[in-house]
Order: structure tokens, then C-alpha cells, then sequence
């Protein structure tokens, strides 16, 4: 005989008997992922949004005080060289270390560091004593710093956003952060005027303390750390290949990598330098300045805005590259531009395109590149614009003091198109970049 299955029914039970009720389930003993994810990344980007501010608002004022003080490219290169050297020195073991240790620890401890030696430099800039070699020690002290924050926060993302919401994410994050660069162009503008550059620096302390006060209010899953630790200089180096080859071996991955060297060596270098070519070509008036970086920000936040709103395409390596050729050409466009007003259009459209690369390339990282590797990968990223740029500038600056700073522009963006033009000729974008479940 067969016993009586009924869902629901429990055989033989009689009808004036209360219905047996089922046990509650256990409390699982950790919580589900991403529980309240959209609190904690609210507070997460705050912070870090904020600290970014201070950061935008010290560098704007040091670049300008170099540059308005100054007005020369090659010394304009070593300052920008020198803070992206640092950066690198510190990218392979903060990469590592993203992997390794506590994420949420490499985080607050950058900030810290940078905290601390910004208000005995803000100390000593207000005694009297400002020289240029000081500025180059707070740009390399915060290089230094960076080259471990960025991989650290970068892999903590994709921890606390589910799969499916990281682009509009990033996309948003990407917009708030270029609100960021509206607002602190013209603050540091006005406070060039009326304050010394010390007291502005003690503002980016400000900041960092709140940045450290909102990583300490959330929880960042602790990772596995990976089965050997580096021994030595060689040992990061080893630890951070494996993560370069685990992306190499991806198509898509290996045509961004190359992308991004290329761009970030070759066409990038002219819009590093606007702050000098806006001095040469237009006058040296702040407002001018202010108003070219405003408006790149400018645009940068409509075009963060409108890409969380579009979604992106699902080709991500199509999006890729227009935006590439969109850089070539408004590269160009820079060096031919016959005055400000169309120079400024030009700055609206370029940071328009902005986040379409660096979103649909961060987003696609976080997705094809496994957590116990995402920190290693974030920076060997950082890596390669901190070496790839630095490059760029030190053949460029000195180049813009010598030759018509125009022309330098438009070759560099000709050069872009070019090589944008050879990689759509090889199957265009058909290395292409979706997310894991299609990528194979």
C-alpha cells in the first residue's frame, strides 16, 4: 500500500485536531550576501566621495599654484610624474595587500597616513616656509597613499553591490564623484585668492577623517587570503602577475589592457596638461581655469547620470571603443580649438565620455575577475595608468616647452584614432565583454 502524500494533510489526523505548526526555521548564523546592501553602500561612497572632495580641492590648489606661479610645462611633468611614480611604488603591494589583509584596515590607514603628514606640511607651509620641493613631498606623500587605497576600495565594491546592480552603481558613483570635481575647481579658486595654500591643505585633512569615520560605521567581508604569502620584492611581483595573466588570457580584458596603455601614454598627456594650455592659449585669469575643470566635471556627471540610466550596451568593448575615437577626435579638437568658449564645448563633450570607458571597464573587471584576485587586478589597473601616464608626460612636457603646444594636441590625438582604427580593422569589437555568465 502506498501512504496518503497529500501536500499539506497529514494522513489519519483527526479534523477536530489543531493543525500542527511547523517549526520556525533556524536564524542562519552569518547573513545573507548583500543584506541592507544599498545602506552600506551609501555610507561606503559618502565617505569616500568626501575624501575625495578634500583630495580634488588640494590638488586643484597645488596644481594652480604651480602653474599660475610658473606657467611651465616640463615643471607642471615632474610634479604630475613624481606623484604617479609614487603611486606605483606602493600599487604591487597595495594590490597584494587587497588580497591578503583587511581591506576596510588598508583603507583607513591610507587615509590616516595621509592625514597625518598633510597637517605637519600645513604647519610648516603657515610658519613661512613655502617652498616648490614641499609641494612635490605632499604630491608624493599622497601618491604614496593612493597606491594602496585605490585597489583596496575598487575590490571592496563589487563585495558590497550585488552582480547585477554594479554598473548603475559605478555609474552613479561615478557621477557623485564628478560633482565633486564641479564644486572643488571653484573652491579652490576662490581660496587661492584669500587663503594661504597651508590652510587649504588642513581642509583634505577634514575630509579624511570623515572618509575614516565612515568606513569604521560598515563591514567589509574579511577574504581568504591566498595559500602563500610574497617573500620579498620578487614575491609581490609573482602575486601580482598571477592576477595579470588571469585577465590576460581573457580577450576582452587583454584589448582594454591595451587600450588603456596606449591611450593613457599617447592621448592623454595634452588633457593632463589643460591647466597649461589654457595659460598659454587664453590667458593665465583663474576663472578660466576654474571653468575648464568645471565643465569637463560638468560633463562628467551628465554622462554618468544618463549611462545609469541607459544601462550601457551588452557589448561593453563596443562602447569601448567609440569612446576611444571620441578621445582621438575631441583630442584634437582641443588643439584647433580657435578660442575659450569653443575649448569649453570641447571639455563638456570630453567628460561626457568619460564614464562610458571607465565604467564599462571597471564594472567588467569586478564581474570577470574572481574576488581572491579582484585586488591584485585593481592594482595592477592603477599600475599601468600610473606608469603608462607619467610616461607620456615625460616626453610631452618638456616637448610642450619647445614646440607649439597645439600641434603636440593634435598629433597626439591623430595617433589615437589611428590606433583605434587598426584594433576596429581586427574584428572591430568583437573581442567581446559581457558579463561572466556569456563571457567564455
Amino acid at each position: 500500500m502506498h501512504e496518503d502524500r497529500t501536500e499539506g494533510l497529514a494522513p489519519d489526523e483527526p479534523d477536530d485536531q489543531e493543525p500542527r505548526v511547523p517549526e520556525p526555521a533556524k536564524a542562519p548564523e552569518t547573513p545573507p550576501p548583500y543584506l541592507h546592501w544599498l545602506r552600506t553602500i551609501s555610507i561606503f561612497l559618502t565617505g569616500q566621495t568626501l575624501s575625495l572632495f578634500g583630495s580634488a580641492l588640494v590638488g586643484y590648489s597645488v596644481i594652480w599654484y604651480i602653474t599660475l606661479k610658473t606657467g611651465s610645462g616640463w615643471q607642471y611633468a615632474i610634479l604630475f610624474i613624481a606623484s604617479n611614480l609614487c603611486t606605483a611604488l606602493t600599487t604591487v603591494p597595495g594590490g597584494v595587500w587587497a588580497d591578503r589583509y583587511s581591506r576596510k584596515k588598508l583603507m583607513i590607514g591610507a587615509d590616516a597616513f595621509v592625514a597625518f603628514f598633510t597637517v605637519i606640511l600645513a604647519i610648516v607651509m603657515l610658519l613661512g616656509y613655502e617652498r616648490l620641493w614641499l609641494v612635490v613631498v605632499v604630491l608624493c606623500l599622497r601618491g604614496l597613499a593612493g597606491g594602496i587605497q585605490s585597489p583596496a576600495v575598487n575590490a571592496s565594491i563589487p563585495q558590497l553591490v550585488p552582480t547585477n546592480k554594479l554598473l548603475r552603481v559605478n555609474s552613479l558613483n561615478a557621477s557623485i564623484q564628478s560633482l565633486t570635481f564641479v564644486a572643488a575647481p571653484a573652491l579652490a579658486a576662490v581660496m587661492l585668492v584669500y587663503l594661504p595654500l597651508g590652510v587649504i591643505l588642513l581642509s583634505d585633512v577634514l575630509t579624511a577623517l570623515i572618509g575614516i569615520g565612515c568606513v569604521l560605521a560598515i563591514k567589509i567581508p574579511r577574504i581568504a587570503a591566498p595559500t602563500a604569502a610574497p617573500e620579498g620584492v620578487l614575491g609581490y611581483f609573482t602575486h601580482m602577475a598571477e592576477a595579470a595573466r588571469y585577465g590576460w588570457r581573457i580577450a576582452p580584458l587583454r584589448r582594454l589592457t591595451m587600450l588603456m596603455i596606449f591611450f593613457w601614454a599617447v592621448v592623454f598627456p595634452p588633457c593632463q596638461m589643460t591647466p597649461v594650455l589654457v595659460v598659454r592659449l587664453f590667458g593665465p585669469e583663474q576663472w578660466k581655469l576654474a571653468a575648464t575643470e568645471i565643465l569637463w566635471s560638468v560633463g562628467m556627471v551628465l554622462g554618468g547620470v544618463l549611462l545609469a540610466a541607459w544601462g550601457g550596451m551588452r557589448n561593453r568593448m563596443t562602447l569601448v571603443m567609440i569612446v576611444c575615437a571620441l578621445w582621438g577626435v575631441f583630442t584634437v579638437a582641443m588643439g584647433l580649438a580657435p578660442n575659450l568658449w569653443v575649448f569649453l564645448v570641447i571639455m563638456v563633450m570630453y567628460g561626457l565620455s568619460v564614464p562610458g570607458f571607465n565604467t564599462a571597464a571597471t564594472t567588467s573587471v569586478q564581474e570577470l575577475i574572481p574576488d581572491h584576485l579582484m585586488g591584485r587586478m585593481m592594482g595592477f589597473i592603477t599600475l599601468i595608468s600610473t606608469l603608462a601616464t607619467p610616461l607620456g608626460m615625460a616626453i610631452v612636457g618638456p616637448l610642450a616647452d619647445v614646440f607649439d603646444i597645439r600641434i603636440l594636441t593634435v598629433v597626439c590625438g591623430a595617433l589615437g584614432l589611428v590606433f583605434v582604427g587598426i584594433l576596429a580593422l581586427d574584428r572591430g569589437p568583437a573581442s567581446k565583454m559581457y558579463a561572466p555568465t556569456a563571457a567564455t
